[in-house]
């Protein structure tokens, strides 16, 4: 996981770049046989206090963006890769390193989603796929993925999780920002220098009774994460128990939800976090972790579900796939992947050609994969997975070493 800090400003410094590129910045056009329709939610969990704030009256909030499988014919208002640049331009935080200007030009980045587009008729219902951001991050982090698995007839929902994301929009359109100097998320940011020792040494070793000391090591160093880590869960949780509820009642979404396949995956701390939904939570049936080292009860309970895991090429490192214990463990079909060429930022929207050499990324942030094939991998792979492991269907990229993708490293446990 990358340093708190750094990747909040990388997260800043994404949604800025675009005013300078967005003449040669654009989203890849889905492979799927569906137009996608997105539309946003906001919610209030009141059985839960907000931690991160001293108001004992605050609950938790907890926003969703969704992408779906939407009729051609609906597709009308197509919605910007950005939106509401203009409100998020008046409430940057105070200390924020992004000048109000970049966001000038931001809308003109389209995507590929229309606004409240009906929901295809091709099916009755869809299987549901929740996405949790990096640490610091976004719901739209990773738009190519969200829009490309929707293309291919899946439910997508971005979850939100509030002060540790940059930003959501409330139900009347009005923006929250989180002030990247709050005292608790600070307190996660010092946690993680006391950690580094740590960090750094899980990719020294391939010995697993060493790997697991250190990953013990990491979250006793880590309360302030641990917690992180519960809260996000339950965040997924609380967004499952909302759709069963629209599921049920007449709206948008009712009884076109296939709440028997539910499928979680996210990238960084919120693979992480995909990873603890998959153990703790019956109702999600398979998931994926994009590049976050695994933290929490799967060091203590072994996988039952179908999962994967996916790895950067970690050029140096005797250790490439620091997940691999909870691989070797799991009691379910598991999979290992190393992707060539990558970094840990790779795998997300930062892939797109024209971040690389923006305003100041750091050495290393991206990796020398082509960027479009780099998405198309990840894109590709988690369909595959997917459809398998929630759709039955067979996925022969699964099943070993495929020819497309030569610099795709796959690892299967069966048992």
């Amino acid at each position: 996981m990358i340093h708190l800090r750094i990747f909040s400003i990388l997260v800043i410094l994404f949604l800025g770049c675009t005013s300078k590129q967005s003449s040669v910045l654009s989203l890849p056009k889905p492979t799927g046989p569906f137009e996608v329709g997105t539309i946003r939610y906001y919610f209030v969990d009141t059985d839960r206090k907000e931690t991160f704030t001293p108001d004992t009256e605050d609950y938790r909030e907890v926003a969703i963006r969704i992408w779906y499988p939407a009729n051609k014919s609906s597709c009308v208002i197509s919605v910007p890769y950005i939106e509401n640049a203009e409100a998020r331009k008046r409430t940057l935080p105070e200390k924020s390193p992004l000048p109000a200007s970049f966001f000038d030009k931001i809308s003109e980045v389209k995507s590929n989603s229309y606004q409240d587009a009906q929901i295809a008729e091709q099916k009755p219902k869809y299987p549901i796929l929740i996405f949790s951001h990096g640490y610091g991050a976004g719901m739209n982090q990773s738009t190519v993925l969200m829009e490309e698995l929707a293309s291919h007839g899946y439910i997508l929902i971005s979850v939100g999780h509030a002060f540790e994301t940059n930003h959501f929009i409330k139900m009347d359109g009005s923006i929250k920002v989180f002030n990247p100097q709050n005292k608790e998320l600070l307190l996660r940011g010092y946690e993680r220098q006391e950690a580094m020792p740590f960090l750094e040494k899980i990719n020294q070793t391939n010995d697993n009774r060493e790997l697991e000391t250190l990953i013990r090591k990491i979250m006793e160093k880590r309360p302030k994460i641990m917690e992180s880590l519960r809260i996000w869960q339950e965040d997924i949780s609380f967004v499952i128990d909302k759709l069963e509820k629209m599921n049920k009642e007449p709206g948008f979404f009712s009884g076109r939800l296939d709440l028997e396949r539910i499928g979680v995956l996210g990238h960084s701390f919120g693979g992480v976090t995909a990873g603890q939904a998959c153990l703790v939570d019956e109702r999600c049936k398979a998931g994926i972790n994009l590049d976050g080292l695994q933290l929490g009860d799967m060091l203590d309970r072994n996988l039952t579900r179908p999962f994967m895991f996916m790895h950067h090429d970690n050029v140096g490192a005797l250790n490439k796939k620091p997940n691999k214990i909870f691989f070797e463990r799991a009691e379910s079909t598991a999979y290992m992947i190393l992707i060539k060429g990558t970094r840990h930022l790779n795998f997300s929207d930062f892939s797109l050609p024209g971040y690389k050499n923006l305003l100041g990324l750091p050495e290393g942030s991206l990796g020398e994969i082509d960027g479009l094939r780099c998405l198309r991998i990840q894109n590709d792979y988690s369909r595959a997975f997917f459809d398998k492991h929630l759709g039955g269907l067979e996925a022969e990229i699964l099943n070993g070493v495929s020819a497309d993708y030569p610099e795709v490293d796959i690892m299967i446990n069966t048992k």
